[in-house]
């Protein structure tokens, strides 16, 4: 057992910190006197009133710490002056001494707002003076308790990753206020609306995410984590990666969806450097693979020619040696695109405007467009900086751009150019109407070899970007082409 602090042991303690105030309401001078001299003796600064009227302008006035009210006092009765007192600080304590003392009373009491209550007559003063210190000690517990509410919510709110809470229909409980900067939506509209993960999540991912969250909760004790594609506010499209913090299954006996506790990253910087090396190493490849290939095919390629030629001219009403010819020279341009393609280019970096080399290629363009009826639509970014690259060859690529996405544009179709920012990166995206008797390989399309009208030119424009430190991919999806360069900032 402890002893409880003495009288003198509690009132040093008292002095080591500023006095706290308490206003005593009560109109009995005999009793509002006895309390005032034993609380100023305990340390307190006592202010006191005898009518209600009076205690609400001086609470007003001077915000004590706490308050002793009587419910029998004039001016204003007593049960509404603690409504009046609780509903205006309701983190100060308000303890009611009176003379009532039916239970009905103290309850009617609590349900008011008060803290605690005492009866009148008051047998013991230690006993009213370790009320008063309670309420205060349980007051600074609430609002270190609050201090430290509002650090953690600030914390949380201000993380540089998204952290959210759903369950297990995927519908969010909570996002903090990093979602309107990594989704591009602010909390309040992704939390009013239930299927606006999966509306949002790329529609070639949307069954992944599905089976991905679905066998997290089923499996609650493995870590889960899952990286898609999302279509962020801005109309771009970025990668998410997906961690659990905690995991609560559905329970159908409760009638509980469960639910999940996680963070989700913006790690469209990672992703896009991931391609930059694919993009390197199969750069690499091809130019090592160049010069033997060269070396191989050109000597018997050349023997074929001649062959063809001699076998052309000895028996002229041949077709075949015609044909062997035509594709002898073809193989040999074929090696020479190749070895072009894989040429060092000089690269001058300075800083660039995307927005002003994309405005300058739509009107180098013009006159095509105007011969094919195009109509060029701009949605530049204006608030884009410029970027370290190489002014002339982003200019290339930009022309490139142009023309492949017109190439599979009919007469009076819109040809959209838009610039952007992505954490880490800005980009050109060219989105031209993607026809159904045109078939793409997005893939092929950036190589040197091939060699159809739908594609002129971009393998060039791929390695082009590559100089510049930028990626080149081609994106097909709702009967559109976007081709898009993404450049480091």
């Amino acid at each position: 057992m402890h002893a409880e602090p003495s009288h003198d042991a509690m009132q040093k303690l008292s002095a080591a910190s500023p006095p706290s105030t308490i206003l005593t309401v009560e109109d009995d001078p005999v009793v509002r006197d006895s309390i005032a001299f034993w609380l100023e003796d305990a340390g307190f600064t006592v202010l006191q009133t005898d009518n209600g009227l009076t205690g609400l302008q001086i609470f007003r006035d001077e915000q004590p710490d706490a308050v002793l009210l009587d419910l029998g006092i004039p001016g204003i009765e007593g049960n509404k002056l603690l409504e009046m007192l609780a509903g205006e600080a309701p983190n100060t304590p308000i303890i009611i001494v009176s003379g009532r003392a039916e239970i009905d009373d103290a309850i009617a009491a609590f349900k008011s707002g008060a803290w605690d209550y005492i009866t009148k007559p008051i047998v013991n003063m230690d006993m009213l003076e370790k009320t008063v210190r309670n309420c205060l000690e349980f007051k600074s517990l609430k609002e270190r308790v609050t201090v430290a509410e509002n650090r953690y919510y600030s914390l949380v709110q201000n993380l540089p990753v998204v952290v959210f809470s759903l369950n297990s229909d995927l519908e969010f409980n909570f996002l903090n206020a990093t979602s309107t900067a990594v989704l591009g939506t602010p909390p309040e509209t992704v939390l009013s609306e239930p299927d606006w993960l999966l509306n949002n999540v790329h529609p070639d991912d949307r069954n992944m995410v599905r089976q991905g969250f679905a066998e997290a909760f089923a499996a609650p004790g493995t870590p889960f984590f899952l990286e898609f594609r999302f279509q962020h506010g801005n109309a771009y499209t970025v990668q998410l990666q997906a961690k659990s913090i905690s995991i609560i299954p559905p329970s159908p006996e409760n009638g509980t969806s469960g639910r999940m506790e996680g963070v989700l990253t913006d790690v469209t910087e990672r992703a896009f450097l991931d391609k930059m090396l694919v993009q390197r190493e199969k750069l690499n490849t091809l130019g090592a693979m160049a010069d033997e290939i060269a070396h191989e095919f050109r000597n018997p390629i050349f023997a074929l020619g001649g062959f063809a030629r001699r076998l052309q001219t000895k028996l002229p009403e041949m077709q075949e040696p015609g044909i062997i010819l035509q594709e002898a020279q073809r193989l040999e341009q074929l090696l020479d695109r190749v070895k072009d393609y894989l040429k060092p280019v000089t690269v001058r970096m300075e800083p660039c405007s995307i927005n002003g080399i994309l405005r300058f290629c739509t009107e180098l363009m013009r006159p095509r467009f105007v011969r094919g009826n195009i109509i060029p639509q701009l949605a530049l970014d204006g608030t884009l900086p410029p970027v370290q690259s190489d002014n002339d060859l982003l200019t290339q690529i930009g022309i490139n751009l142009l023309t492949n996405a017109s190439l599979q544009m009919a007469h009076g179709e819109t040809l959209t150019l838009r610039s952007y920012a992505t954490p880490g990166q800005q980009h050109i995206a060219v989105t031209a109407p993607l026809h159904a008797s045109i078939a793409l390989d997005a893939e092929q399309m950036l190589m040197p070899f091939e060699q159809s009208a739908s594609s002129q030119g971009l393998a060039v424009a791929y390695r082009l970007a590559k100089d510049v430190n930028g990626l080149l991919s081609v994106r097909q999806e709702q009967e559109l082409l976007t081709l898009i360069l993404s450049l480091p900032d």
